[in-house]
């Protein structure tokens, strides 16, 4: 599979796994993370704009777990020059 199948793959995962009450959150942010260098700007604003969109993020642990990417895409744009608005 190539770098941008996996990061589409990765971002529809993401999208499935918000507001899930399962493993999914947590197993997707770690592999979101550990490939982060195949995301875009875009993607981390994605990231951020629909975490803070979803109403019920799932248990607090969950929610632990979505304010990692949240906390992790942040700073991915800042390294990029990029500004955050929320």
């Amino acid at each position: 599979m190539n770098k941008e199948n996996l990061r589409l793959l990765m971002v529809a995962t993401f999208r499935y796994s918000l507001g899930r009450r399962t493993y999914m959150p947590s197993f997707i942010v770690d592999i979101i993370i550990k490939n982060h260098k195949i995301f875009n700007k875009y993607d981390w604003k994605l990231f951020i704009d629909e975490i803070n969109e979803i109403k019920d993020l799932g248990d607090n642990f969950d929610v632990e777990v979505w304010n990692k990417l949240k906390s992790f895409s942040k700073i991915r744009m800042e390294k990029k020059g990029l500004r955050i608005y929320e």
